[in-house]
């Protein structure tokens, strides 16, 4: 994918490499400023799922636990800014959801605590090969889990044939940060962040053909038309 002498060369641009990659994250993570933007203007959060906030606090919990054992910058401070992010718009769902529902709310923040609790405390027992190699694994796994969730969404875009309620700056950001996340990975020769990426890579792409295959206006000039 990379030969070497490119890498040697890019060697001395590595930590700028990741922090583009980590502006790119947290730009994606910026999109769910609309979400809340959107149950703000409704005043419910009826129909959104809470998973894509509260599963990110999880998230970021762990992998700057990880960051920190690579002793990576680049990937501290955006799992930094990813926490912060995840745990403003978590306590944003909170505020607008009924008391009807914050019972469910309570029971899937309770779920991810406990896991992400039982995950860091054995992320915590060292540095060693088997505890890395373990909870690279684990984040590996709940990391392509995140990236996917705007996959969730694919039954209604193919039922719609509109690609309209896919968020596409975020997965734009998303993309862009995976292939630098990629090469920051190869740099600092970690085959879990590879393995991640070069599997985020082919997400990002399904995802990206979706908006090529059903465009957004197909769903919109198909109500006009009936409209007439």
């Amino acid at each position: 994918m990379f030969n070497t002498s490119l890498l040697a060369s890019l060697e001395a641009h590595r930590e700028r490499i990741g922090q583009a990659a980590g502006l790119l994250t947290v730009a994606q993570y910026l999109a769910g400023w609309f979400i809340c933007s959107d149950i703000r203007r409704r005043g419910t959060t009826a129909g959104v799922s809470p998973l894509r906030f509260i599963g990110g606090c999880g998230l970021s919990i762990l992998q700057l636990q990880y960051s920190e054992k690579l002793h990576a910058p680049a990937l501290i401070w955006t799992s930094i800014f990813t926490l912060t992010f995840s745990l403003l718009y978590s306590l944003w769902f909170w505020w607008y959801t009924p008391p009807s529902g914050r019972a469910a709310l309570y029971r899937l923040t309770a779920a991810v605590a406990t896991v992400t609790a039982g995950l860091y405390a054995y992320g915590a027992q060292g540095d060693g090969p088997d505890v890395m190699y373990r909870l690279g694994m684990v984040l590996t796994v709940l990391a392509l889990a995140f990236i996917a969730l705007p996959l969730a969404q694919l039954r209604s875009i193919i039922r719609a044939k509109s690609s309209a309620g896919l968020p596409l700056p975020a997965i734009l950001a998303s993309t862009g940060a995976t292939v630098l996340w990629l090469l920051y990975g190869l740099l600092i020769n970690n085959t879990f962040i590879v393995v991640q990426k070069i599997i985020a890579m082919g997400l990002c792409t399904v995802q990206l053909s979706l908006f090529i295959i059903y465009p957004a206006s197909t769903s919109s000039d198909g109500e006009k038309k009936k409209q007439r």
